[in-house]
């Protein structure tokens, strides 16, 4: 008996809360109410400074702010290179297009060889500018060159990433 009654209190319960809840004041007076008095003289206030306040309207101005709907991982941008330097034929292409074909390593610098979309082939060394991203060979070691680049994030701050060129695994 009890499980049948407790929806039923609930729902009358939450009907009588909303029934009260949405009086919004402007009902009709009841009829037991005495009207108001017809000879209600307006008081006259001073207009202080908050009631000009009051007036005013609120603009928003989004100028200088970032877009708080826009993905912050394609914000990332290049930094742009100086001008003045022509750039070498390795840091017009981006570093997933060079292709990692040999690595020599031992006595004297270790050096690896890259090959181009195009075919051209290319020595790399430490300190050697490569990528679109102002990126220097960092260290090559047996199995990849390891290239740093220079990068703005969202926040307009330059970091560094560390990017590898891989040699290919061995076909057996």
């Amino acid at each position: 008996m009890r499980k049948r009654l407790f929806p039923l209190f609930c729902c009358t319960l939450f009907v009588v809360f909303v029934l009260t809840a949405c009086d919004d004041g402007t009902s009709p007076p009841a009829k037991n109410a005495t009207p108001p008095s017809k000879k209600v003289q307006p008081v006259q206030t001073a207009v202080s400074e908050t009631d000009e306040a009051k007036d005013q309207v609120y603009t928003y101005n989004p100028t200088g702010t970032r877009d708080p709907f826009e993905n912050p991982f394609s914000l990332i941008v290049e930094i742009p290179i100086d001008n003045e330097i022509p750039l070498t034929p390795l840091q017009k292409l981006d570093l997933n297009q060079l292709r990692l074909i040999g690595l020599i390593i031992g006595k004297g610098s270790p050096a690896a060889m890259v090959i181009a979309p195009d075919g051209k082939s290319f020595i790399l060394k430490k300190g050697v500018k490569v990528g679109r991203n102002n990126g220097v060979v960092a260290d090559i070691t047996t199995e990849a060159v390891i290239v740093e680049e220079q990068y703005l994030d969202f926040a307009g701050d330059t970091k560094k990433r560390i990017q590898n060129i891989k040699l290919p695994k061995r076909e057996e």
